[in-house]
């Protein structure tokens, strides 16, 4: 069965303010027992201009895409030590589909035995929320990295920018991995102003 989530791109501010708007997105969501598990998941995405810091030693670095995955606790892994490699094998399963070798390696997306991306997992407001970050540019020789031919409407991207194959392979692995479906939305009047709060 397909569930439906939102894919939400966020503004400089939002980027660089991602944990605290996380933070009043998942304080915002509907609580799973009055919705019965209506609420859906959420992906909050972006770019960074500027470093920006995701937890204590965690920072996403200028260039690189950053993420927040926002789902009810009762629609992520039960246990709360898997919901980083669960919110993160997206982002390898991403850069795999370039031919790259990419792994999981505690807090960090390997490449090569380099760390190019990275997240955290939180507990806020009922809410599991997976902060991350990856790189903007295919894996490959002077960053031209080629989509393999999994799926047609990747493969045509092969025309387009590399910061946007990426961004479409994340959300392709996304969907097939957790079985999303994804609809381009924005904030509700509720989530503006619990963002706000929070960002206070």
């Amino acid at each position: 069965m397909v569930q439906p989530a939102r894919w939400i791109r966020l503004d400089p501010a939002g980027v660089s303010g991602i944990v605290a708007v996380s933070r009043g997105y998942a304080q915002a969501q509907p609580q799973p027992q009055a919705q019965r598990g209506r609420n859906a998941p959420v992906c909050l995405w972006g770019r960074v201009d500027e470093p920006v810091r995701l937890d204590e030693e965690l920072w996403a670095e200028p260039g690189q895409y950053v993420f927040a995955l926002l789902v009810p606790r009762l629609r992520a892994p039960g246990r709360r030590d898997r919901w980083l490699a669960w919110g993160l094998s997206p982002v390898v399963a991403a850069l795999r589909r370039f031919g790259a070798h990419a792994y999981l390696e505690g807090q960090s997306v390997c490449l090569h035995g380099a760390r190019v991306g990275a997240g955290c997992a939180l507990d806020i407001g009922g809410c599991a929320v997976i902060l991350g970050a990856f790189p903007a540019e295919p894996p490959g020789p002077d960053g031209r990295g080629e989509l393999l031919e999994f799926d047609p409407w990747l493969a045509a991207l092969n025309r387009e920018g590399g910061a946007r194959q990426v961004l479409a392979a994340f959300r392709s692995a996304l969907e097939q991995q957790h079985g999303w479906q994804f609809d381009t939305a924005w904030p509700s009047d509720a989530e503006l102003s619990a963002i706000t709060s929070a960002a206070a």
